[in-house]
């Protein structure tokens, strides 16, 4: 099969995902992060690529349901 190095998990619900390779984390699919056909969690997918979030947060003094 070719894809015999993913481990799969599933979750109490039923769910299948795999597992992130360096911590073993139950994942789902749509959450994991793929490096080289293994799959990874957030926080070890930005320490492996060191690739991080392009979002911006801004933080305001005032909020807009308060003016």
């Amino acid at each position: 099969m070719p894809n015999e190095h993913v481990e799969l998990a599933q979750t109490p619900n039923g769910e299948i995902g795999p597992r992130c390779k360096s911590c073993g984390i139950r994942l789902t699919f749509g959450e994991a992060m793929v490096v080289d056909k293994h799959y990874y969690c957030w926080e070890h997918y930005v320490e492996i690529t060191g690739a991080d979030t392009a979002t911006v947060e801004i933080q305001r003094e005032i909020r807009f349901w308060k003016e």
